[in-house]
């Protein structure tokens, strides 16, 4: 069990997460073409926010990675509301405030596909890290981790790309970045796998715990 007033580094993976995901925002426009490849930048910054989101869940318990998700979708929601409202207002002052309107003045859809997108594959994380921690009584770290990535990378790419880049691409490229910006993903959580063990040996350590899911209730509205 998580003793919440002993946790030492919950708030600061928060801040992380947090700070990621508003980068991806700002990002999520920005497109590289490698050899006629698509991929965002916001793709490639976006797999540390799997990393730290998998060794919450697997450090703290499914609560806390949900209590996580949601406070990360608070915050990106006020910074995308912000943005978008500040880039319609009196475009026409001057060359920037017209480049701002241009960029963000349709912000609004990467909003509504975090509300979607993120919740929903990231509750999809940290089900399956959380339930096969107890299956297979903390084992196989590794086999949890790579199926959990593939899994919420789809669930996110299928749900949030759509919605946030239909505006700006046409079919085929939407289609383009999302295989592309996925099998990128999926190859950088195998990157990332010998650190995400390292660091969760090392923070199981120093919070002196390390929670299993017994009989909860996986309902993240509770």
């Amino acid at each position: 069990m998580v003793m919440q007033g002993n946790i030492k580094l919950y708030s600061l993976f928060i801040g992380l997460i947090v700070t990621i995901m508003i980068t991806c925002d700002t990002l999520v426009y920005k497109v590289f073409n490698i050899y006629g490849l698509k991929i965002t930048a916001s793709g490639i910054v976006f797999s540390l926010y799997f990393l730290i989101s998998t060794i919450i869940t697997e450090v703290y318990g499914y609560k806390l990675s949900v209590r996580a998700v949601w406070i990360m979708v608070l915050c990106q929601t006020l910074y995308v509301l912000i943005l978008n409202s500040i880039s319609v207002i009196q475009p026409e002052n001057n060359e920037l405030a017209s480049n701002y309107y241009h960029l963000y003045h349709e912000f609004w859809r990467v909003m509504v596909g975090t509300w979607i997108s993120v919740p929903v594959s990231y509750f999809i994380n940290g089900f399956i890290i959380s339930k096969m921690k107890v299956v297979f009584s903390g084992k196989y770290f590794f086999m949890r981790y790579m199926i959990g990535s593939m899994s919420t990378q789809a669930a996110l790419l299928l749900t949030a790309y759509p919605i946030s880049l239909s505006g700006k691409y046409s079919m085929m490229d939407l289609l383009n970045i999302i295989s592309t910006t996925w099998t990128y993903k999926v190859i950088m959580s195998i990157v990332l796998l010998p650190l995400a063990i390292i660091m969760v040996g090392v923070i199981k350590k120093i919070e002196k715990t390390d929670h299993y899911d017994w009989g909860i209730s996986y309902n993240p509205f509770k």
